[in-house]
This record gives C-alpha cells, sequence and structure tokens, in this order.
C-alpha cells in the first residue's frame, strides 16, 4: 500500500497542473495498481472476512469491490486471468 501512496503522489506519473502530460506508461502503472489492489481484496476476502461479517461490514466491502470490480472492467485494468481467483464472488456480486 505504501508503494502505491508513492506513486499516487509522484507528480511525474499522477500529474497535478493543468497541461501537464502523463508519461508514456500511465496505463501499465496503473493497471499494476489495480492488480495490487486486487490482491489486498483477495486477502481480505480469504483470510479476514470472517471478522468482516462480525463487523456487518460485508455490504461495504462488497460494494466497494464491485465498483472497483467495475471500473476495472470499464478500462480493462486488469487481465481476467488475474481475477479468476475470486471469479466466483465477482459474478455473484457483479451480476
Amino acid at each position: 500500500m505504501e508503494s502505491i501512496e508513492v506513486q499516487l503522489d509522484d507528480e511525474s506519473i499522477f500529474p497535478q497542473k493543468l497541461g501537464t502530460p502523463f508519461p508514456a506508461n500511465f496505463k501499465d502503472v496503473v493497471k499494476t495498481i489495480f492488480k495490487r489492489l486486487f490482491r489486498v481484496y483477495a486477502h481480505i476476502y480469504h483470510s479476514h472476512f470472517q471478522k468482516i461479517v462480525s463487523l456487518k461490514e460485508e455490504a461495504h466491502l462488497n460494494t466497494c469491490f464491485k465498483h472497483f470490480i467495475l471500473f476495472t472492467y470499464e478500462f480493462g485494468l486488469i487481465d481476467k486471468k488475474e481475477i479468476a481467483p475470486l471469479q466466483e464472488l465477482i459474478e455473484s456480486i457483479v451480476l
């Protein structure tokens, strides 16, 4: 998460000034960030979901994950093989 934060704060990757171009490898950087964020979600669902349920926060987690997945689908940010471990969950949440 720290490396993602460093990248998000890096103005050479995410320019803050109008008219400043994004780098040529921008989509590759974003794809890597989203792949890593997906792995965080996978870890949460695999290792911490029972705690989420005990806190009655599963609806919130599922909603955040659904938005994340729909965004990745819309912009082609994660390869289908990367999301395979949670495919069944994704289908139940998205469809």
